[in-house]
């Protein structure tokens, strides 16, 4: 496992901050997906929509 930091941009503005593990073979998109809610058109994370999102490891690189 591997613990990385997930950053997602809200539509309100907030910027959430959360620190995640990977399971093997895990990529940050479907770590993603099990913490949203999806919609038809919007993707939901704590009943607010999200703008984007993106990981990185805890020195600051970017995760694909």
């Amino acid at each position: 496992m591997k613990v990385i930091v997930m950053i997602i941009y809200l539509m309100n503005g907030e910027i959430v901050k959360l620190p995640v593990s990977l399971a093997e073979g895990q990529t940050c998109s479907d770590r993603f997906m099990e913490l949203v809610r999806p919609l038809d058109v919007n993707v939901l994370y704590q009943n607010k929509i999200v703008f984007l999102y993106y990981c990185q490891t805890g020195k600051g690189e970017w995760i694909k």
